[in-house]
């Protein structure tokens, strides 16, 4: 996914590992926007849960395994 910071307008890159983890960690805690800090000036930038949606179609939330065998 590609991001453009807000505050210094350089493109920087979020991989889809990292866009799955986003929406996981939003899905758990409830949040709606997710902070991602852009390399190049260290600044926090909020991406909408509907964002990074659109950037990975095919996540599904991760069930907790909590299986004993």
């Amino acid at each position: 996914m590609q991001v453009r910071c807000q505050h210094c307008h350089r493109p920087f890159a979020l991989g889809k590992e990292a866009v799955h983890q986003a929406l996981d960690m939003m899905k758990a805690e409830n949040l709606n926007h997710y902070t991602a800090h852009c390399p190049h000036c260290r600044r926090a930038n909020k991406l909408s849960y509907e964002e990074l949606l659109r950037a990975a179609p095919d996540w599904q939330k991760q069930k907790e395994s909590g299986t004993s065998t």
